[in-house]
């Protein structure tokens, strides 16, 4: 997710998961009655094992008990899947028993699990891939895995899975490609090289900050190929996971033309020529990479809310859960302001957060063992950001420029997210029940 315009960088995902000390929450999902049309490969992997298993997963999509919502996703997965199993084989002659392998056993693994959760059609992997499970898998190292096979698994752990998954990709993305603030800065300085009608060496034209999504790309090609369906966010994954794809050579050419130093001798005349190109497929990564924060954002507040009610009223976690949730809804009011907003429901919002805060700050001085001083760190962090948000209503009013205690705000709330996070790990270490 951004924040409002006068914010210049995405802000980092909570992932406040409890994943150490809580039990996992089955996810809820919707039921559909209308089938779906089934996909058909357009490029088969060419190893039969996979071409079978992604044949009989694309059957299951377009069962009726499939969710609709959860349909869009799987398809992409499906896409995914093939696509990276088919490089991968392209790549390296040498792979192709491990892929062959990997697809018998996600045959079995997925099939299994999707069968449980949806009662879906999908069949049973051919009598070649079951003998390919009764042979010794190739030796590890003898090909590079693309895709890791999981384990037989329940759907609401396949689902928790890949939406971690999803966050750490997001969490990557946030803190190594600021695409809106990149994209401000090339565009301020492309701007002033123009007006000037001069050169500034290496800053003109093509200077723009960000080498390639080659890492991102990677990290969100796995976690869309993980076996289970995350509704909320499969459909943004695969639209995000498109987006890098795209603009992703272009930036890989620009900096091969910085390196080599080509603008010295066209005057900047490809850089010129890619402008067009470079900035219209930045401003779609940039929105998808806002659609598949927020869509994230979301479903974590919906999951805590849903654990959060069936937690003890005085244990310490439900307050530590019960506080971030209060946080993350006034980042909601906080993402709808505007110059000239109502600022009245942020700082009613602001003042829930306070209150939270304070109610755990009790808790943590009365237990015993203390806290983690991860834990109060937490606690002082959330009063900073929310003297940082007070500030931000107290210039929207004056009719100010909210932009520096705007973009303090979005900076601290990245550093309660991972504070939140070290105080979750600490304590369930100490405190695993």
């Amino acid at each position: 997710m951004r924040g409002p315009a006068w914010i210049l960088g995405e802000r980092a995902l909570g992932c406040g998961s409890f994943r150490d000390v809580l039990p996992v929450v089955a996810i809820l999902v919707g039921c559909a009655t209308t089938p779906a049309r089934a996909v058909t490969p357009v490029t088969p992997v060419g190893v039969e094992s996979c071409d079978a298993f992604l044949a009989a997963y694309a059957q299951c999509a377009a069962s009726p008990g499939v969710p609709e919502a959860a349909r869009p996703g799987i398809r992409q997965g499906i896409g995914t899947m093939r696509e990276s199993f088919r490089d991968t084989v392209a790549r390296n002659e040498a792979a192709r028993a491990t892929v062959a392998y990997q697809c018998a056993q996600a045959h079995e693994a997925v099939r299994k699990s999707l069968f449980d959760a949806f009662k879906c059609d999908f069949p049973a992997a051919p009598a070649a891939s079951q003998a390919l499970l009764q042979s010794p898998p190739p030796p590890p190292g003898s090909a590079r895995a693309t895709v890791r096979p999981a384990p037989a698994q329940t759907p609401e752990a396949q689902a928790l899975a890949k939406a971690n998954a999803y966050t750490e990709a997001q969490n990557h993305l946030v803190r190594s490609h600021p695409l809106t603030q990149q994209l401000a800065d090339y565009r301020r300085d492309n701007e002033r090289v123009l007006k000037l009608g001069t050169k500034l060496g290496a800053n003109a034209w093509y200077h723009f900050g960000i080498t390639d999504f080659d890492g991102v790309i990677v990290e969100l090609e796995k976690a869309v190929a993980l076996p289970g369906v995350v509704p909320e966010v499969d459909a943004q994954a695969a639209r995000l996971l498109a987006a890098l794809r795209e603009v992703n050579p272009t930036l890989k050419e620009l900096t091969r033309y910085q390196v080599t130093r080509e603008f010295k001798e066209d005057g900047f005349k490809f850089a010129r020529e890619q402008h067009a190109i470079l900035v219209p497929r930045v401003e779609v990564a940039a929105r998808a990479m806002d659609a598949f924060g927020t869509a994230l954002f979301e479903r974590e507040i919906a999951r805590d809310e849903r654990r959060v009610e069936v937690m003890p009223d005085d244990a310490p976690a439900r307050r530590l859960l019960s506080t971030s949730l209060t946080l993350r809804r006034a980042v909601r009011q906080f993402e709808a302001l505007g110059p000239k907003a109502d600022v009245a429901p942020f700082l009613a919002a602001l003042g829930d957060v306070s209150n939270a805060n304070r109610q755990l700050g009790t808790t943590f001085d009365g237990m015993s063992p203390k806290a983690n001083s991860s834990c109060t760190g937490y606690t002082e962090t959330v009063a900073s950001l929310i003297g940082h948000g007070r500030d931000v209503a107290r210039d929207i009013r004056a009719k100010g420029d909210p932009s520096q205690p705007a973009q303090r705000f979005n900076e601290v709330y990245n550093r309660s997210v991972r504070d939140l996070e070290s105080c979750q790990k600490n304590e369930g270490r100490v405190r695993p029940s």
